[in-house]
């Protein structure tokens, strides 16, 4: 019976085909956990997006990992900077950035660790 849970598993991880791209900031740690996601749609006439995260006063962590998937295209013709705090600060700015613009769909995740 294992050996059947085996191969069904074996045959449906092997089919799994992953087409997204990933930008990732920081190294995960052990206590990492999520306090922010969210999902950005552009449209074709976007050049740049600002995505800002503030903690509340009553979270306490540092952030320490800051992913940025595009789940739009296997390559990403764009670009990702941090424009204030980001790894080891309460507080984030992320400017995303396409060249050229188009529709796509991105998700922004940052882990923190407790303070």
């Amino acid at each position: 019976m294992a050996y059947t849970c085996g191969l069904l598993l074996l045959a449906i991880l092997t089919s799994a085909e992953v087409t997204c791209f990933c930008i990732q900031f920081g190294m995960m740690h052990l206590l990492a956990v999520p306090i922010y996601e969210t999902e950005i749609f552009t449209t074709e006439f976007v050049h740049f997006i600002d995505v800002k995260y503030k903690q509340k006063v009553s979270m306490v962590f540092h952030i320490n990992t800051i992913l940025v998937i595009d789940e739009s295209e296997m390559e990403w013709n764009g670009q990702a900077s941090v424009e204030s705090g980001g790894i080891g600060y309460n507080f984030t700015t992320l400017r995303l950035t396409f060249f050229p613009p188009k529709v796509a769909k991105v998700t922004v995740v940052i882990y923190g660790i407790p303070r």
